[in-house]
């Protein structure tokens, strides 16, 4: 891992009638930093107490962004092993590519539980030099597409299982420079679970007598995650 950055969003959506007065704190605060509220917190109470103080507007709306603070990369719990080779010495020539995707046995996340981490949404973009006429690519898991205009390819696995994903293929060049080595972008996410042992610890409602339905769901899902094929 070369550089990692972690950022997270709270997304509520409120059904309470009246003016409920809402209270949220969270496990170790501390980690968090550089926050952007909704209009409806309390910005002061936050900066003093690190809770999260609001009247919240009815239906779905984004209560919070922010940047976790970590003392070191975070370390995903997938891993792709990449292997591109080109052979253009008369200027025309061919390539081979060959792509592993993994679960790792540990990670930076942290589950609330001790069941089994679910890697799930698994998709690879996979841009290919311009010197790559076409190509012909085969995949053991999911459905890989290519196409010639962009010279992308899609990689689309979904959950992995004990089965590891591999591509494997060959390119036909139509000479130019071999040389571009661009990297690819790897998507997916993992429900429940949360990076530095961020989670919601309560929320309080005062204001209003009724006692609400209260209910959290925590994913982390992967950024602008980039797999360097040089």
């Amino acid at each position: 891992m070369v550089s990692s950055e972690v950022t997270g969003m709270v997304q509520a959506n409120s059904r309470l009638s009246g003016i409920p007065d809402l209270t949220m704190t969270f496990i170790d605060p501390d980690v968090i930093d550089d926050c952007s509220f909704h209009p409806c917190v309390r910005y002061n109470r936050f900066e003093r107490d690190r809770v999260v103080s609001f009247v919240p507007p009815d239906g779905a709306f984004e209560l919070m962004r922010y940047r976790v603070n970590t003392k070191a990369n975070v370390s995903a719990p997938i891993y792709c092993q990449s292997q591109v080779m080109f052979n253009d010495s008369q200027n025309t020539g061919y390539g081979r590519i060959s792509i592993t995707v993994g679960q790792k046995p540990t990670s930076s996340l942290i589950m609330p539980s001790k069941g089994t981490m679910a890697i799930e949404e698994v998709a690879l973009t996979i841009p290919f030099p311009k010197a790559v006429r076409t190509t012909n690519l085969t995949v053991n898991v999911g459905t890989c597409l290519y196409d010639e205009a962009t010279k992308v390819a899609k990689w689309t696995i979904g959950k992995l299982s004990s089965k590891n994903p591999q591509l494997t293929g060959t390119m036909v060049l139509q000479g130019g420079n071999t040389d571009e080595h661009p990297p690819i972008q790897l998507h997916w996410k993992v429900p429940m679970a949360s990076v530095s042992g961020i989670a919601i610890s309560s929320l309080q409602l005062t204001n209003e007598r009724y006692r609400p339905y209260k209910g959290v769901r925590t994913i982390t899902r992967s950024g602008k995650f980039q797999v360097r094929t040089a």
